[in-house]
This record gives C-alpha cells, structure tokens and sequence, in this order.
C-alpha cells in the first residue's frame, strides 16, 4: 500500500504544508483540525498536545 502525504494550503499565509502539521510552520497559524494519519510526527504537535499525549516524561 502506498502512503503519500497529502498537502493543504495554509488560509492565513497561503505557502502549502503538509495535513500532518497542526500549525502552519511558516507563520504559526493554526489549521482546520487534522485527520488521523498513518504519520504522526511530533514536530507537529502544539505543546499542549504534546503533554495530553506523553504527560510530562
């Protein structure tokens, strides 16, 4: 099965980012809320997230 990453276009600076990112990286807008996705990278986690997920390791 091929698993190809899907991209949106961010509604505050317009640069395309991946559906994986919570925050636009380019201008720190938040997006729609994502879908669950096969990927799960960290780098795309708000802090409050982060520690909802993994508590305070």
């Amino acid at each position: 099965m091929s698993k190809t990453i899907r991209y949106v276009e961010c509604a505050h600076c317009g640069e395309t980012v991946g559906t994986y990112y919570v925050t636009c990286p380019y201008c720190g807008y938040r997006l729609s809320a994502r879908k669950p996705t096969s990927m799960d990278p960290l780098y795309g986690m708000t802090d409050s997230e982060f520690y909802k997920r993994f508590g305070s390791m």
